[in-house]
């Protein structure tokens, strides 16, 4: 931007529309670069976050990216395991009450069954 020597107050007036027109152009400018920013803020969160991560946009492909990194951590894997296996512990206890208590109901109702017949032997 020229530096320019004001003489007169026509200058001054024309130097005035110049600048006026001048932050106009930058604030529109300012605005492009702020709707740029806004449209791609996400994707630079998450390149942030995770590096190279907004090649791979879409949501699968960063779940993936995300799970491989944890997987590769030590603790998160043991953490992992364990859980499953705890998951796994009472799944299998629950299945194996539900299984007992249907064997042990069915055993009472054939003994009941068994008990009423014999009281109608009886009479």
């Amino acid at each position: 931007m020229p530096k320019v020597k004001v003489t007169s107050q026509d200058l001054l007036q024309k130097e005035i529309i110049r600048l006026k027109r001048r932050s106009k152009a930058l604030e529109n400018e300012l605005g492009n670069r702020v709707d740029h920013l806004k449209g791609n803020y996400g994707k630079m969160a998450l390149n942030s976050v995770i590096p190279g991560s907004a090649k791979h946009s879409g949501v699968l492909g960063i779940v993936g990216r995300v799970a491989k990194v944890a997987w590769q951590s030590g603790s998160f894997k043991s953490f992992t395991t364990s859980a499953l296996m705890t998951a796994l512990e009472f799944a299998g206890v629950r299945l194996g009450i539900n299984l007992f208590d249907k064997f042990r109901k069915g055993r009472s109702k054939k003994k009941k069954a068994k008990a009423a017949a014999e009281r109608e032997e009886e009479d």
